[in-house]
């Protein structure tokens, strides 16, 4: 398998899991403590993880959108799988995160 198209793929793998590990650390610890602020920045830090994830993607399709081949193999498929995921749950923790506010906010008026 090329080097470059290894390199990548673990690339990937990386700033993918470590940002989506960054979001579930979030919404845990917003859970213990309720710091809605604090889940939010750490969800934000865990995005910029996952936006170097898809620097790293667009810079392998417009390669391939320019004529190189990118060898496709299970690793690859494999980050790909790691980018989407990480996307699927920084989506989903920022929603949680939201309904949590909006219900503790509820729960307050009522008390």
């Amino acid at each position: 398998m090329d080097e470059k198209t290894v390199e990548q793929s673990m690339q990937l793998i990386l700033h993918s899991g470590t940002g989506r590990s960054m979001v579930i650390e979030a919404v845990r610890d917003m859970l213990k403590d309720g710091d809605v602020a604090a889940a939010k920045k750490k969800i934000e830090e865990g995005g910029k993880e996952i936006g170097q994830a898809h620097d790293i993607q667009t810079a392998m399709m417009s390669a391939e959108c320019d004529g190189q081949p990118v060898e496709k193999s299970i690793l690859l498929i494999h980050a790909q799988d790691h980018f989407m995921t990480a996307l699927a749950v920084r989506d989903m923790a920022n929603l949680m995160v939201e309904m949590y506010a909006k219900l503790h906010e509820k729960t307050e008026a009522q008390a």
